[in-house]
């Protein structure tokens, strides 16, 4: 019963319609994984058991439209393989590439928990189990209580960097220690996010977000790198470096040295179809480029961060959220004269005026702004 009712824990709906009055408080996506970790960690098998209608739980959570890390997905098929099977997943369907991706990092794990096993044969200390009893046979029990011990130190990682006011030193360590573990990187980069937030609030000062920063930008981007194909990953990855950008430039922090700028980009390219990607990457791009001022708007223009945005206006052209904040970012890297920018294009142009027609109230007087400043360069260079 306990997984049945997992779906309803969380208030975001992607399916229903927005509500005219916003709630006092909405679930975070990732509660789901809180919560299906939670189960599975008191009753793993709890996994491969169906419900009344013989159901299981991980097609239950595909059904709802849960993702694959966010939404515990990959919980639950870790813990019972063959509940996928009865999902029946269409050759196009998003999960697909997920597990195709995450199948290419356990074969790597794999390898290193055999390096590892053979590191420790000689050692028959307590609690350990001797391998030179029946060779190959006690090597393979030894890896299987290796597994659930691996499994305890992913949930008690989980757990640690979601705890309210962890260290930001501590949860780098253990986002960097548990760098192929997605769920970890997903939550480690929005307890960064909130880390910044935090000293932003404090004293409102750049030296003070650079304190998060400094450890922060370049373990949000391993995060992204290292799991390309997570869109939750990327969402939070993109959240948490909006929330370090006032950092740019005070003490060692770089944007664009650290390869945060291009890896924003990236993500906007591998999902151009996920408008929640959009919406975070275009912010984290305005951000990024009000800070950094002229230099770092050509910086973003020059990894195809303006075609970026131009194209995730195409992809969502109902979007308001995604609207309103591609504009936002474009309207930031244009109004600096000495960067240098794309020459205005027919499909940029016409892109923003169905952005001001549909949301004017959002989008119209950034969009003013954006064509005047563009059609004064062209002008100029002409």
């Amino acid at each position: 019963a306990g997984f049945d009712d997992v779906d309803n824990l969380s208030t975001s709906d992607a399916s229903s319609p927005q509500s005219p009055v916003r709630p006092k408080y909405k679930a975070p996506e990732s509660y789901s994984k809180y919560v299906i970790d939670e189960l599975l960690y008191a009753y793993p098998e709890g996994a491969g058991v169906t419900n009344a209608d013989g159901i299981l739980p991980i097609v239950l959570a595909i059904e709802s439209g849960k993702k694959w890390i966010g939404g515990g997905i990959r919980s639950l098929h870790e813990a019972y393989p063959p509940g996928i099977e009865r999902a029946q997943l269409g050759e196009d369907h998003p999960l697909v590439s997920a597990m195709s991706f995450t199948s290419q990092g356990d074969e790597s794990v794999g390898e290193h928990s055999i390096i590892a096993d053979l590191l420790d044969e000689g050692d028959v200390g307590e609690g350990t189990i001797a391998t030179a009893v029946d060779g190959g046979g006690g090597r393979r029990r030894k890896r299987k209580r290796r597994k659930k011990i691996n499994k305890d130190e992913s949930h008690d990682a989980i757990m640690f960097v979601q705890r309210p006011g962890a260290p930001v030193r501590d949860v780098v360590t253990t986002m960097w220690a548990n760098e192929e573990d997605g769920g970890v990187q997903m939550l480690g980069c929005s307890a960064l996010e909130h880390a910044a937030i935090d000293a932003a609030g404090s004293s409102g000062s750049a030296e003070s977000i650079a304190s998060v920063a400094l450890l922060g930008v370049t373990t949000v981007v391993n995060a992204m790198k290292n799991h390309p194909n997570e869109p939750a990953v990327q969402e939070k990855a993109c959240s948490a470096l909006m929330a370090m950008a006032p950092a740019d430039g005070v003490r060692e922090v770089s944007f664009a040295a650290s390869g945060a700028i291009s890896t924003v980009v990236s993500a906007m390219q591998a999902h151009v179809s996920d408008a929640t990607v959009q919406k975070e990457a275009c912010r984290a791009l305005g951000g990024i480029a009000a800070k950094g001022g002229a230099e770092r708007a050509t910086v973003v223009a020059s990894v195809s961060g303006f075609t970026a945005l131009v194209n995730s206006m195409g992809a969502h052209p109902d979007d308001g959220g995604v609207q309103s904040e591609a504009c936002a970012a474009m309207e930031v890297l244009t109004s600096f004269p000495d960067a240098y920018l794309p020459r205005l294009h027919e499909q940029t142009e016409a892109l923003l005026q169905s952005a001001a027609d549909k949301f004017p109230e959002y989008c119209l007087e950034t969009t003013t702004a954006i064509r005047s400043r563009l059609n004064a360069a062209d002008d100029e260079e002409s």
